[in-house]
């Protein structure tokens, strides 16, 4: 009996590596991006987007990191509420606390996903057990995942503004998201932020993709040569 369940657990396990390999390859460096060291560097590019209503870039980064504390720990949201402008006005208005409200709800599933999905393609790995089996797995799931990470970059680099307003239309509610030029999400979060994480995230992806396939293809040749 088990060894004829042998063949579809394997099966499975063959399936899950390939399936949720998208989502480990993006999670990963998705993961690494939300962190205060992506804000220092965007704030330190000669480029960087001024802000057109004069705030200086240290207060603005002050705030920009209150904000991904805000998205990352309730104690964070409760920071960003109250977070006030270098004038004492209140940073941000109700609409934009309620966006930050809904991308935390967003990423309080989506990091635990992450997690799971690493968790579940290492045991899986484990269930294949065989070096070639273990090659083959790791190099479809890295040329499934590099197809995808190769639509999604070829679209947002011809059309980034279209590409963040239909990812944002379909997480978010159509009108929860836009906002006036003066409010303060825009001035801290300019597009060029964005799109420069996207770059940064897509490009670390596809590197971990390759390393994947790499050691799948060498996992592969080792087993051919065994036997």
């Amino acid at each position: 009996m088990s060894g004829r369940k042998s063949p579809v657990t394997k099966g499975i396990a063959f399936l899950l590596v390939v399936f949720l390999s998208p989502i480990v390859f993006l999670g990963i460096p998705v993961r690494i991006a939300f962190n205060e060291w992506f804000i220092e560097w965007e704030y330190s590019k000669e480029d960087f987007p001024k802000d057109r209503y004069g705030m200086e870039d240290s207060y603005r980064k002050y705030l920009a990191k209150i904000g991904l504390r805000a998205v990352l720990s309730d104690e964070g949201m409760e920071e960003f509420k109250s977070a006030r402008l270098p004038d004492g006005r209140k940073a941000f208005r109700e609409k934009e606390i309620r966006h930050m409200e809904d991308v935390k709800r967003l990423l309080d599933i989506f990091f635990p996903l992450v997690y799971i999905s690493v968790l579940i393609v290492a045991v899986a790995l484990f269930v294949l057990r065989s070096r070639k089996a273990i090659g083959f797995a790791l190099l479809s799931a890295s040329v499934f995942s590099l197809v995808l990470f190769a639509v999604a970059t070829a679209f947002s680099l011809t059309n980034y503004e279209l590409a963040f307003e239909l990812f944002h239309n379909f997480i978010f509610d159509p009108y929860s998201w836009r906002f006036r030029y003066s409010d303060t999400l825009l001035r801290i979060y300019p597009m060029k932020f964005w799109f420069d994480g996207t770059v940064f995230v897509l490009t670390l992806a596809g590197a971990l993709c390759l390393l994947s396939l790499l050691t799948g293809m060498f996992l592969i040749r080792l087993s051919s040569r065994s036997t």
